[in-house]
């Protein structure tokens, strides 16, 4: 194997994407309890996903309800953590079949996910993971990392200065995650899951397989 270091992407890769009501309840949830029972549309999805600018919506919030965004985001991000973990326990959120493939690989190892880093931590402990990688990163809960997602390299950058590889590849389910790969200067892999079979990349993929089983068997090979 010419690789010394895999780096995984958490949900779509290792684990299954959360349901869609993860992150509605949690933006409805953080809402309320910040006074606002009634929220407009796009301030339902500036909660929900923050498309809008950071300083609108901070401004906006401030303005129009004197609440502050920063704690608004931070309560958002929580909850979105422990609506993940009842996910899980509900059997709405699992690990894919093919996950111990991704395991076996006779290299160190990590995750950098766009994911809250306390979720990756819950996930790894669910399923008994969490001695499995040698390193892992998600997002922190507040307004500072907003930007820090990939294709930004910031945790990317992290993981791979924990694990000090010769060479490295990164494995994911998105295009930001090949563009992420891209831009920390390492290979990129993308495995084909159900939802992204017919995703085309730009840029491309180093490896672009249909599994994890077929990710390992092309790894170990790879020259």
């Amino acid at each position: 194997m010419d690789y010394d270091a895999v780096v995984f992407d958490m949900d779509g890769v290792l684990v299954e994407r959360s349901p869609s009501w993860v992150f509605d309840d949690a933006a409805g949830r953080a809402l309320a309890e910040a006074g606002i029972d009634d929220p407009t549309d796009e301030e339902f999805r500036t909660v929900r996903v923050l498309r809008s600018d950071l300083e609108e919506a901070m401004a906006h919030f401030e303005s129009t309800h004197d609440v502050g965004f920063d704690r608004l985001w931070r309560r958002r991000n929580e909850l979105v953590t422990e609506n993940q973990v009842t996910a899980m326990v509900e059997g709405e959120k699992g690990l894919y079949d093919d996950v111990d493939a991704a395991l076996e690989l006779p290299c160190a190892s990590g995750i950098v996910s766009n994911n809250q880093h306390a979720a990756v931590e819950r996930v790894l402990d669910r399923f008994g993971l969490g001695d499995r990688f040698d390193t892992y990163y998600g997002l922190g809960p507040g307004l500072e990392d907003v930007g820090a997602e990939k294709p930004g390299t910031r945790y990317m950058d992290r993981a791979l200065a924990d694990l000090a590889p010769e060479r490295a590849v990164y494995v994911g389910d998105r295009p930001s995650d090949v563009a992420a790969a891209h831009n920390a200067g390492i290979d990129a892999a993308f495995v084909r899951r159900e939802f992204n079979a017919d995703d085309e990349l730009d840029p491309a993929p180093t490896f672009d397989v249909g599994s994890l089983r077929e990710l390992r068997e092309t790894l170990v090979s790879a020259k």
